[in-house]
């Protein structure tokens, strides 16, 4: 007998077809799954887009254009239990997770509950759990460093204390369990089954039941013998996660069950109390060239807290946050040796699985991603490979290097290092797990809000090497367009792309050079292209050009199969904005409806003027940006007139 579906608010928007999830899993495979436990079994799959939990529509569409649009996600099939606790958990996690909005908190994309099917999908943790790490940590070919290990501890306790004070949330089962890491290893909090609500306003708010729930070597001891639940209840399995992250073990190790059955928790704090903590610390941790001891000191003494018999006497998430910030700062970055950015050639090999898996191409060459083991650090990264029928290929080699290692900004690409050798070149980058704005301009996962602050994301990039902070220099890059900016897992924007560019000393009385022109077609600036006069308003023009182009989803040019233009978006937008003096029948059909009217004046006015023939006409960086910020307010303000304060600040901050 089918179920009643849930009647919790109106979420119809993240609910999902039994039917896509059947089709994705190819009826819930064995090869598909991943994981399994008490209340169910989680497959890794792929369905079709989301936007904040928004199942993209599919009709019409062919197979191909499909599998561009689908985006990896976790699948958990709950098991029909006859104590109902699978069903509970079902629906204690849609309560819970629709209210939760955190960095630190895993993302509830969709729920399927059709006939006897209860399902959950999620945002995918690359990394898997915690627990899978620790469990295997031994066979990896690499581990965490102290510094990574912290800032994982950091994400959690930063999680636990939005649940705490901002949305009134007891987790009761904090374990390695429940904790995922993504691509970044960034943790994230998940598995609200067994949550329970609490008081937001008073810390020492207690909730009495004899139910209880959690799981052993975790469980707060004076929850489970009085039924006392408290915050500080999370505060205990969080210090055991704690020690288990500086141990390299899971509290239920065989080595610490053999020594007194009361598994980490109780050697923690005898080992504490002992002065003796450094034999339980990972012996891997001791082969790092720095291990500061002041903060594994401190570190240790805040893990020791959150293990206090006493539910009273355990620290609050802001104190144990800034104690983990404490013994961080401790724990200053090494400082890289001379040539820890030159990376061999074997490592390289090693990390992309002999250049397995590619995942772009370009003029330099092919660009694989991987996961690099150098310089003590684990990193998943994108490595670019010269491909030797590129005459030009050492000059843009060097020029990316050279400017990668001297400009160092949140909206430029981080270089992790490169391989010179008589017979390759390889450029590594951090990796972008979205890849390229260019694959993204016609989809709805972008919505509007999201296109603008990618915008001002490249803006803030190009202003910053307009500007050549920090050096007696400017950069042009010459080669600005949606192929050149990355996205990572925040749709944080950075630009890539710098083996075209070109460098201006500040003082010189010029502020032009003249060269061959270099860049993209249908994003050269014509003043350039014809005068081979190269200037930093000639980067405005190209801007402008991806204004237009996030703002129509489409190229500024594309092609037919035989790669010959088939149409210009600079042809569509002039002829439309003459005709009918506005941008409103080419814009994106699926933004159409979001953009406020004062946000599209804004924006266009700003593309339009980036675009002026005249140079002198075009606007600065910084304007650009003030600008798109403005956009931005309108829309902001518009639909969320009390959340534009917070929309200020938040620009004011990233832009400081």
């Amino acid at each position: 007998m089918a179920r009643a579906p849930f009647q919790g608010g109106n979420l119809q928007h993240i609910k999902i077809p039994l039917s896509a999830i059947v089709a994705a899993t190819e009826n819930f495979a064995k090869e598909y799954e991943i994981a399994s436990g008490g209340f169910g079994t989680v497959y890794k799959a792929k369905l079709a887009q989301f936007d904040k939990g928004n199942l993209r529509l599919t009709e019409g569409k062919n197979e191909s254009e499909l599998q561009k649009e689908c985006i990896t996600v976790a699948i958990k099939r709950i098991m029909v239990r006859e104590d109902k606790l699978g069903e509970e958990s079902f629906y204690a996690e849609i309560k819970m997770l629709c209210n939760c909005d955190h960095p630190n908190i895993v993302s509830l994309l969709g729920f399927c509950d059709e006939g006897q099917e209860l399902i959950l999908v999620y945002e995918l943790a690359s990394n898997r759990s915690l627990e899978d790490f620790l469990q295997n940590h031994d066979s990896l070919i690499f581990s965490l460093n102290w510094e990574q290990r912290i800032k994982i501890c950091i994400g959690i306790a930063r999680g636990l204390h939005y649940l705490h004070t901002e949305r009134g949330i007891v987790h009761r089962d904090i374990k390695s369990a429940n904790i995922l890491l993504n691509q970044n290893w960034d943790a994230k909090i998940a598995d609200f089954g067994l949550s329970r609500s609490h008081a937001t306003d008073q810390q020492a708010n207690t909730i009495q039941t004899k139910r209880l729930a959690g799981t052993p070597y975790y469980i707060d001891p004076e929850y489970e013998s009085t039924g006392t639940l408290r915050k500080s209840s999370d505060i205990y399995s969080l210090g055991v996660v704690l020690f288990e992250i500086m141990c390299g073990k899971l509290a239920y190790h065989h080595s610490f069950i053999n020594e007194n059955r009361k598994g980490l928790p109780a050697i923690a704090r005898q080992r504490f109390e002992d002065g003796t903590i450094k034999k339980l610390v990972d012996p891997v941790l001791f082969k790092e060239e720095y291990l500061n001891q002041h903060s594994l000191d401190t570190f240790s003494e805040v893990a020791y807290n959150c293990l206090d018999g006493s539910q009273a006497n355990r620290p609050n998430g802001k104190d144990i946050i800034e104690k983990l910030q404490k013994a961080l700062s401790f724990q200053k970055p090494r400082k890289k040796k001379e040539g820890t950015l030159r990376i061999p050639f074997d490592e390289i090999l090693l990390a992309t699985k002999k250049f397995s898996m590619q995942i772009g191409k370009g003029g330099f060459g092919e660009v694989y991603r991987g996961e690099l083991t150098h310089a003590n650090e684990h990193k998943t990264i994108a490595a670019k490979r010269r491909n030797w029928k590129n005459a030009k290929g050492a000059k843009e080699f060097a020029a990316e290097c050279m400017v990668l290692s001297k400009y160092k900004h949140e909206n430029v690409i981080v270089l992790v290092g490169y391989c010179k050798e008589p017979s390759e070149m390889v450029i590594v980058y951090e990796y972008a797990s979205k890849s390229s704005l260019d694959r993204h301009l016609g989809s709805s996962d972008l919505s509007w809000t999201k296109r603008l602050n990618i915008c001002i994301d490249v803006a803030r990039g190009i202003d910053f090497l307009q500007k050549g902070i920090g050096t007696l220099e400017i950069l042009i890059h010459r080669d600005i367009k949606s192929g050149s900016i990355l996205l990572n897992d925040d749709w944080k924007a950075k630009i890539s792309n710098f083996g075209s560019s070109l460098r201006i000393p500040k003082n010189q009385q010029r502020d032009y050079v003249i060269d061959e022109v270099v860049g993209t077609r249908g994003y050269i600036d014509p003043v350039y292209q014809r005068r081979t006069f190269l200037t930093k308003e000639s980067d405005m023009y190209s801007l402008g050009v991806v204004l237009l182009e996030v703002l129509c989803g489409r190229l500024s040019i594309e092609y037919d199969d035989e790669g010959e233009c088939r149409s210009s978006l600079l042809e569509l937008v002039n002829q439309h904005f003459s005709e009918k003096g506005t941008l409103d029948e080419i814009v994106l059909e699926c933004i159409k409806e979001q953009i406020v009217p004062g946000s599209l004046a804004v924006y266009s006015r700003i593309a339009f003027q980036c675009l002026d023939p005249e140079r002198e006409n075009r606007p600065t960086a910084s304007q650009v940006i003030e600008q798109l910020t403005q956009a931005l307010e309108f829309q902001v303000s518009f639909l969320h007139p009390y959340m534009c304060i917070y929309a200020l600040k938040y620009v004011i901050t990233n832009y400081e």
